[in-house]
Order: C-alpha cells, then structure tokens, then sequence
C-alpha cells in the first residue's frame, strides 16, 4: 500500500505526519518512507542531511529504527522542474513492491513530485491546522483532488479539537494532535517524536495518536 502525506500549505505538519506514521506502522509492517521534498523535512527528522548530488528515484536508502528511509537529493529538484509525471509514478509503484507499506512525505505545493505521488497511491492523508491559510489550502486540495479522482483523509494538528468542513473529496476524521515539546525536541535530535517518547516517558500519548490515525487510514 502506498500512502501520500499532503498539503500545499506549509507548516500544517506534513513532516511530522509522514515521520510517526511510518515508524508506528513499521512496528508491524515492513514499511518504506520516501523522502520526494526536495527541502528534505523526513530525512532531516531522520537525522540524515540532503544528498548533495542527483540520484535516481528510489536509488539509496537507509534503515533506521527499522524504516527504510529514502533520503532526499538535488535530483528531486529536476524532477520537480522537468519530470514526467507518469514516469514518477510507475517509479514509484516500483518501489513499493518492496514494502508492505511506502509512505511518502511530498512538497508544500500542487507541482510535479507531489501529483505524481498522489496519483501512484492507494491513501491520501492531509494534515490540516485550524488557521484560515491552511483552511483554505485544504479546499484547493480538495478541488484537485476532484480533478484526479481521488479521495484524501484530513486530521487536526496542532489542536485538542478536531476540525471538519464538508468538503467533497476529503473526508475529516475526528483525530485531533495537540502541540507538544516533544515534536520541537525530536526534530532537534533527528528522531521520530514517537520514538522520542518511548525513551523519554512510559506514557506515551503521541504514539497512540498515530497508531489512531494508522488505523483509520490502513482499514
């Protein structure tokens, strides 16, 4: 199964999304996390730096905390630029032949890399942020959602309340993830906030938002 992280709005959470879904997940499932940003938030959280040379899609990859992650690289620039759209995705589908589940973390925008890996997935999952930009961001996606015939799962981030709007092709479910320490002090080590937690405290509250939002989405 291939799952695509989206939203054209950044700062909603897409990074984090794509990050702590792929490593609850890869507690049951052999999962891949494709980096296809080319600011490279997912390899970054990973605690990798950005390729600093082109490579083909899917060509290297790094197994941590038992994810197979699939760092960014300039090539994804020309991609992003020049890219046929139909070739992204059979690279895509491609690779995740190799997984049970592929998650991939897209770019803050509708462009070439991101519309192919909505196009080559089986779920789409948008986080959305209760601010007016980001609202409004979800409604663009949701119109080209229609366009491709696709359908899109939407969670609250960074709020104790959900929110949901009636939207045509993306469905709000009632999870909701507040703001937490947790998140700012795992980017800062290059760890999952899921993983962060588990060394941290016995209580773990953030996992058990993802593993809601794995089940929601993997049903």
């Amino acid at each position: 199964m291939i799952i695509t992280v989206i939203n054209q709005k950044g700062g909603v959470g897409k990074t984090t999304t794509s990050v702590n879904l792929a490593y609850v997940v890869s507690k049951t499932k052999n999962v891949g996390l494709l980096d296809i940003d080319p600011e490279g938030g997912t390899t970054t959280s990973f605690g990798m730096k950005r390729e600093r040379k082109e490579l083909p899609l899917g060509s290297k990859s790094v197994n941590i905390f038992n994810v197979e992650v699939f760092p960014a690289h300039l090539g994804l620039l020309k991609l992003e630029l020049n890219g046929d759209i139909n070739e992204i995705v059979n690279i895509i589908k491609e690779i995740s032949k190799n997984f049970d589940i592929l998650v991939i973390d897209t770019p803050p925008n509708l462009g070439t890399l991101a519309v192919s890996s909505m196009l080559a997935a089986d779920k789409i999952i948008s986080p959305v942020a209760p601010q007016p930009l980001a609202l409004e961001a979800i409604k663009n996606l949701d119109s080209r959602l229609q366009s491709i015939g696709k359908i899109a799962i939407a969670y609250t981030n960074f709020s104790k309340k959900a929110t949901n709007l009636d939207l045509k092709n993306v469905k709000f479910v009632n999870i909701a993830v507040p703001q937490s320490r947790l998140f700012i002090d795992a980017s800062r080590l290059g760890v999952p906030a899921s993983r962060y937690e588990e060394i941290r405290t016995k209580r773990l509250k953030i996992s058990k938002y993802f593993e809601e939002l794995a089940k929601v989405t993997l049903e």
